[in-house]
């Protein structure tokens, strides 16, 4: 499945290589021999596992939050994040 707007290039892997990559559940990067990340994996989850879950929100809830006109404009989160120190620092 790509992402709207963005091309997606699919490949397929041996069995060996899905076997290593089988019962992820997190995120994986893949590196080359010298140890860079040449790209991340996000393993797929099965629909099954949602089977069941039902929303503490009712129908008319969501429908409302659905409707509803709130939040902040995306140019001023970024600016506020910009502002912040790295995790790193």
């Amino acid at each position: 499945m790509a992402v709207e707007g963005f091309a997606m290039m699919r490949v397929t892997i041996d069995p060996v290589t899905r076997a290593k990559l089988s019962n992820l559940d997190s995120y994986l990067e893949l590196c080359d021999e010298a140890g860079q990340v040449i790209g991340r994996f996000i393993p797929a989850h099965d629909p099954k596992l949602y089977e069941g879950v039902v929303s503490p929100a009712g129908s008319e809830e969501l429908r409302r939050r659905s409707r509803e006109e709130s939040g902040r404009p995306l140019a001023d989160i970024l600016r506020d994040l910009e502002g912040r120190p790295s995790p790193s620092a």
